[in-house]
């Protein structure tokens, strides 16, 4: 009897993590990014220099960061995200292992994008 409650628990936990880390897969290959309004837009004298490009818009996106975030910010978002979805954390299941596998790669790919936005258009000083 508690056999059959242990094992619904951790199939549901097993479930929760597989459709959270393929939401997850969907927004870092850029299908779910959501531009903000056009009313909470920056004018384009306060943004950066040149709108970023679409790649870089969705690096910011899959890395859940403004596009003012600064390089830092960057970093310490990766390194929440590969924490909570690095392929270690998911080997007792190979499916969700090659999920957290690819996601991690696109993870590392969005950091790097980010990390050489930041440096190229560093923030203005006021």
């Amino acid at each position: 009897m508690i056999w059959r409650r242990i094992r619904r628990i951790v199939r549901g936990e097993i479930d929760h993590a597989r459709r959270t880390l393929a939401d997850r897969l969907r927004r870092v290959a850029g299908e779910r990014y959501d531009a903000p309004p056009p009313e909470t837009r920056t004018p384009p004298s306060a943004a950066r220099e040149a709108a970023p490009p679409e790649a870089v818009r969705k690096a910011f996106a899959a890395l859940e960061l403004p596009l003012t975030a600064s390089a830092d910010d960057v970093r310490r978002a990766w390194k929440a995200l590969m924490a909570r979805y690095h392929p270690d954390r998911h080997a007792q299941d190979p499916e969700l292992e090659r999920t957290a596998t690819e996601l991690s790669r696109r993870l590392t790919e969005a950091r790097d994008r980010a990390l050489a936005w930041c440096q190229a258009h560093p923030p203005r000083q006021s």
